[in-house]
């Protein structure tokens, strides 16, 4: 009974988060967009946005598969769960965290183009991503949707920010964390895979 309320409960949410999402897609369309055509006008300097995965894999280089899959796994949830919990600041945090991380892949992107085929960066990106960017639309959604009813209670309407909170957790933690984590299983052990596959390196 309680876990086909709570489905219930997850679907309406799901719907009131559409609009947010809808947001969430163009912002990071457009941020992938501009990191695209920087890099083509600007590739040493937008090239510095890499930085951050240059570090993450130095990182992965000394660890097995299991501790490779538990790092992106957390990097991944814990970014996403700031994204949903720090919404309430008007929606700040979520916002730079897209265009951040559109940014970035749209650098990435043209920067393999460089080097690689398209097939190559498809396989690449594809197999976890399928499931990842989606989450991070969604809780980046969470985090709009909470920013929005934040700014409402400053302006006096009828808002519990407690129980709006609460409901994006729920489905954060019940529904998002778990696909982040098969997102994890699949960029360790099926993307290089994939990777082998279309290049066979």
């Amino acid at each position: 009974m309680l876990e086909e309320e709570l489905k219930d409960g997850f679907g309406d949410y799901f719907e009131e988060l559409r609009p947010y999402i809808v947001m969430s897609t163009l912002l990071f369309a457009l941020s992938m967009i501009a990191g695209y055509i920087a890099y083509g006008i600007f590739p040493e300097y937008s090239a510095e946005s890499l930085s951050g995965l240059e570090e993450l894999a130095e990182m992965l280089q000394d660890l097995s598969l299991f501790e490779i899959m538990l790092v992106i796994f957390f990097n991944n949830a814990l970014k996403m769960l700031a994204s949903v919990l720090l919404g309430p600041v008007f929606g700040a945090v979520p916002f730079a965290f897209l265009l951040l991380n559109g940014f970035v892949l749209g650098v990435f992107v043209n920067l393999q183009l460089v080097e690689n085929s398209a097939l190559y960066i498809t396989a690449g990106i594809a197999p976890h991503g399928i499931i990842e960017i989606p989450m991070l639309l969604i809780s980046s959604a969470i985090g709009f949707r909470l920013g929005h009813k934040a700014f409402n209670a400053i302006l006096g309407k009828p808002v519990s920010l407690k129980n709006e909170l609460t409901r994006g957790l729920q489905f954060f933690l019940h529904l998002l964390l778990p696909l982040i984590f098969i997102a994890a299983l699949i960029e360790t052990f099926i993307t290089p895979l994939a990777i082998y596959l279309v290049s066979g390196t």
